[in-house]
């Protein structure tokens, strides 16, 4: 498993809504990003859910749809250099899925995970299952520093002062 770094990788952010107002007019332009790479496994499958990203994307960024195979794949052989990279997941264990394909994450911004069947809510806009619990959990427990911030201006809060106060 590889452990080196990924200076390419800008920003990393789980948001159920991926390519949205806020990450297209704040996050994009704030961390100077030219490529988007979704990860989600499901997403391949469902052609009217990727056009609807594709037509989300500002004609200036790059857009790739990749299972977390792929993405970690093309990330690891560096088939992005040079390129100032964002991943975008719906759920934790897309990301916890690239870490065990050998991608070296720093730190992951939470932005909104919807309210679903068993979801528990742990900010204003952060809902989570007990399996995004646990996901969040690992990837805490690999060293990656976790926060809940919406836009850039807003107050970082670290997730795990979050999950800490959880019952569940």
């Amino acid at each position: 498993m590889m452990n080196n770094v990924i200076e390419e990788i800008k920003h990393v952010r789980i948001d159920g809504r991926l390519i949205h107002g806020q990450v297209v007019t704040k996050w994009l332009f704030t961390k100077k990003i030219d490529r988007i790479i979704v990860v989600d496994d499901e997403l391949l499958n469902n052609p009217i859910e990727k056009n609807a990203l594709k037509l989300s994307t500002p004609d200036n960024i790059k857009l790739s749809i990749l299972g977390a195979e792929s993405a970690a794949r093309n990330l690891n052989s560096g088939k992005y250099l040079k390129q100032n990279i964002m991943i975008l997941v719906k759920k934790p264990k897309y990301l916890k899925e690239l870490i065990n394909y050998g991608v070296t994450l720093e730190k992951i911004n939470v932005g909104n995970i919807s309210q679903s069947d068993g979801s528990i809510r742990v900010k204003a806009s952060i809902f989570l299952k007990k399996e995004d619990i646990e996901d969040l959990k690992y990837l805490l427990s690999k060293n990656i520093k976790i926060t809940a911030q919406m836009v850039p201006n807003d107050t970082e809060e670290k997730m795990d002062d979050i999950l800490e106060k959880i019952k569940l």
